[in-house]
């Protein structure tokens, strides 16, 4: 069932700089487009990173109206295979055990491009580190390169650069090249789910599954009992493009019945589009007190 069009919320706790290694959009866009259609609220929730902080508590001071959430998202293995967390509220100052788990993803990040280029090359196809990192140059700042070095690529850009380069001719084969490349080189898993969550709560962060309809199977109740518990989560994303109407309300109430929190997020990546996805989540803006009140703790 397709979504109806919702109104712009108060808050989004569910965007993307170009610190994300699949993100391009200026830190500072969302704060401008939150102050001239008064969204009061924001998490910035890069990809297995906090790398934005420096440059994003610059920012803040000129933009008084608009509440930060330091946050992030995190991919983690779990007993499902990969889960997506976003992780509320972190300190400005990061315990060694937070350093590490980050560290970790730097080293996860750079290991997973080389993984790519290796399984291209047991292919036969001329895809090195230094041609990853001319296609990482062509769409990231050089000063997000500099600190997390040659990552892995985000998927379209892959996909347009092997059809430029005559590897493929449609996105399809895209998947079928993919899946052939890992059964050569696997790629790394994410860090343990039991590592990554016991270091961000420890750093008083709070935890909620992002995008969740896929990794609840819809609404499989046991499913959701066990990742509630494995992943420790203090809330759910329960508004979000990817979930259907009846399922917001479902996790919604799963939320009332469990003591947990609800967040709404446009997972905005493109700067291109934060006029049509910005804080149109669909979320209910009450969500936002109750999430402040557990953030404000």
């Amino acid at each position: 069932m397709t979504k109806p069009t919702p109104s712009c919320a108060t808050y989004d706790l569910h965007l993307h700089t170009y610190w994300s290694y699949d993100a391009t959009t200026h830190p500072e866009s969302y704060f401008k487009y939150a102050r001239e259609h008064g969204i009061h609220c924001i998490a910035i929730t890069d990809h297995h990173t906090l790398d934005s902080s420096e440059e994003l508590f610059a920012i803040t001071p000129h933009y008084p109206e608009v509440r930060f959430i330091p946050s992030a998202e995190l991919s983690v293995t779990t007993t499902f295979g990969a889960i997506d967390l976003l992780c509320y509220g972190f300190p400005q100052q990061r315990s060694p055990q937070l350093t590490e788990i980050f560290n970790r993803y730097h080293e996860w990040q750079r290991a997973t491009g080389a993984a790519f280029s290796e399984g291209m090359l047991a292919l036969g196809y001329d895809f090195t580190d230094a041609h990853r990192l001319e296609l990482l140059q062509s769409y990231r700042p050089a000063h997000t390169i500099a600190l997390q070095g040659n990552t892995h690529v985000k998927g379209a850009f892959l996909c347009d650069y092997f059809i430029k380069r005559g590897f493929i001719t449609s996105p399809e084969e895209h998947i079928n090249l993919i899946n052939r490349l890992q059964k050569k080189v696997p790629l790394p898993p994410y860090p343990n789910v039991e590592s990554v969550v016991t270091a961000v709560k420890e750093a008083g962060a709070v935890i909620a599954i992002a995008h969740p309809f896929h990794y609840f199977n819809g609404y499989d109740i046991q499913r959701i009992d066990t990742l509630k518990e494995e992943c420790r989560l203090d809330g759910i994303e329960c508004a979000h493009k990817t979930i259907p109407q009846e399922h917001t309300t479902l996790y919604r109430n799963y939320c009332l019945q469990h003591n947990l929190f609800s967040v709404g997020g446009s997972d905005c990546h493109s700067g291109d589009d934060i006029d049509n996805s910005v804080a149109l989540h669909g979320g209910a803006d009450e969500w936002l007190e109750e999430f402040l009140s557990l953030i404000d703790k």
